[in-house]
């Protein structure tokens, strides 16, 4: 389900008036587009703690899609994140094949168990969200039984250039991965964008 935008001001518009802030006068005139940036770290049943995308740049596809730029966004690029998913999914040491019946959310009573804060240029914008508010009992924006998506109260602006950072506390390790694979959790950003546009937009 959609979220509403109670304030009257769409992502699109924010995205545009936080950028203004920083002098990127010409967002208005890129290209609007959804993006979702996702970096995936590997589990090995004694984490508790994850940081995703820092290091980002140094991991390739399909570990990461954030590409050369790493946890910055390029030149002229920009994005509304609106909401942040986790799942998890095996992988198998051998032949490299993921174990797509396997792709889940948290294990049951983890997401009881988390928070996530989210940095731009060092400053926390999102500061200990519990992963309950993923969950049906909390979230009023969906009816599925085990959801992976957050969909954020604030919508944050990420502008181009500036370092970020999601880090992911759990009270209690994930389970290892069954022998000969490896489990690996996944964070997705996901929201509206923008791009360069150097002839025209659509």
């Amino acid at each position: 389900m959609r979220e509403i935008y109670k304030s009257g001001i769409t992502p699109q518009q924010k995205l545009v008036g936080i950028n203004n802030k920083f002098g990127n006068t010409g967002i208005k005139d890129q290209q609007g587009t959804s993006r979702i940036m996702y970096d995936t770290l590997p589990t090995t049943g004694v984490e508790t703690v994850f940081r995703f995308f820092t290091d980002s740049a140094s991991r390739n596809f399909p570990f990461t899609n954030t590409g050369s730029d790493g946890n910055k966004l390029g030149v002229g690029d920009t994005m509304v994140i609106e909401q942040i998913a986790f799942y998890l999914y095996d992988r198998n040491n051998t032949t490299g094949k993921c174990n797509f019946g396997s792709v889940t959310t948290f294990p049951q009573g983890l997401q009881q168990l988390g928070l996530f804060s989210f940095e731009i240029a060092n400053n926390r914008v999102i500061k200990n969200v519990p992963l309950t508010e993923g969950t049906s009992e909390y979230d009023k924006t969906t009816t599925a039984n085990n959801p992976s998506g957050i969909i954020l109260e604030t919508q944050i602006v990420l502008p181009p250039l500036l370092n970020y950072e999601l880090e992911l506390k759990l009270a209690a390790p994930i389970p290892a991965a069954s022998e000969g694979s490896t489990k690996f959790l996944v964070c997705a950003i996901i929201g509206t964008g923008g791009i360069i546009a150097p002839r025209t937009t659509f």
